[in-house]
């Protein structure tokens, strides 16, 4: 007689609440042994990248909504990247942008925001023509939208000051507490970040994710029972552009200084990297790829030149054999794990 399975504590919603947030208060503690050097000696270096890992997932996180649920590849998140940092700092700059203009300026805790949804604005205009693409043609017309974005900053050197960069970029603060130093800064954006993934799996959870999944399953079968391909595709490209939007927004407060190199079309090879060799399509996969993928960056500091060839590696060793990136091979070594330490029934 067959045994009832146990269920599966793992699995159950308490059981991920109580992983997720296990995970979330080792990341604040091992930040914390950073900043006032329990154990670790202090590094604020470190922290910087803890941010910079937050910013990332948020970005390669609305990336997957397009690329890993709908099916709808982007060479051009570079782009949105940018929107989102220079609104963000023209908006709240002391000195420069809106202050100048017309002689006030906003908080930066509200302009992240508003920067996200002018880049979702952004998106919309762009996903209206790419709608009707695929393939190659949606990637060169994303990489095209990408290049007009940084042409657009370096060509009105009035208002973006072009390659001399912007400084003075004013920290985040809420309700008169600023997040000025790394530590601080990454508390800010590792909550921000739980709520962007919390918002992303409600979406791809409900109704429009589902639809988002036809798509890419088999847009022509979507189309076929009644989907309307290009509302969604467009509800995708914006969705993911507001996400992009607002990390750009936050790395633009988090660094204090912005400049088009920041920009190019390597950013927007950085994002499709990190999503592709962590895995598209689930919610782990992007954040292994962030931390992977920003802990490579810091390796090859001593070859800036080739990392562009490094990443181009990354992606075809992926592509060949992990066609669903790292967390790819979870399920497989589950089942493999299973399989070698189960007994034979009696």
């Amino acid at each position: 007689m067959n045994k009832l399975s146990k269920p599966n504590f793992f699995k159950s919603d308490i059981g991920k609440v109580l992983i997720a947030a296990s995970i979330v208060g080792l990341a604040v503690l091992v930040a914390s042994m950073f900043e006032f050097g329990f154990i670790i000696n202090r590094n604020r270096f470190i922290l910087l990248l803890f941010g910079l890992v937050a910013i990332y997932t948020i970005a390669v996180s609305g990336l997957d909504v397009l690329f890993g649920y709908s099916g709808q590849i982007s060479l051009g998140h570079a782009g949105f990247y940018a929107i989102g940092a220079y609104v963000s700092v023209l908006l709240s700059h002391p000195r420069m942008g809106l202050s100048e203009w017309v002689g006030f300026s906003l908080p930066p805790v509200l302009t992240i925001f508003l920067a996200g949804f002018v880049a979702m604005g952004f998106g919309v205009i762009v996903a209206f023509p790419a709608s009707k693409l695929v393939a190659h043609f949606l990637a060169l017309l994303t990489i095209a939208f990408a290049e007009l974005v940084y042409l657009a900053i370096v060509s009105f050197p009035d208002v973006t000051r072009a390659f001399l960069g912007i400084t003075g970029i004013p920290p985040i603060s809420l309700f008169g507490f600023a997040f000025n130093t790394n530590y601080l800064f990454f508390l800010f954006a590792l909550g921000l970040t739980l709520i962007f993934l919390l918002i992303k799996q409600r979406i791809i959870h409900s109704r429009i994710g589902r639809v988002f999944i036809a798509i890419r399953e088999n847009p022509l079968a979507a189309n076929g029972v009644g989907v309307k391909l290009q509302n969604y595709k467009i509800m995708a490209f914006a969705i993911s552009a507001f996400f992009t939007g607002v990390a750009g927004a936050l790395y633009a407060h988090m660094i204090g200084f912005i400049s088009p190199e920041t920009f190019m079309f390597a950013q927007s090879v950085i994002f499709l990297t990190m999503l592709v060799f962590g895995g598209a399509g689930n919610l782990i996969g992007p954040i292994v790829g962030v931390v992977v993928i920003v802990a490579l960056q810091e390796g090859t500091q001593f070859w800036p030149q080739g990392r562009m060839l490094i990443y181009g590696v990354f992606l075809l060793v992926t592509i060949l054999f992990l066609p669903k990136g790292i967390y790819g091979i979870v399920e497989p070594a589950k089942k493999l794990i299973r399989k070698v330490v189960s007994k034979p029934n009696a």
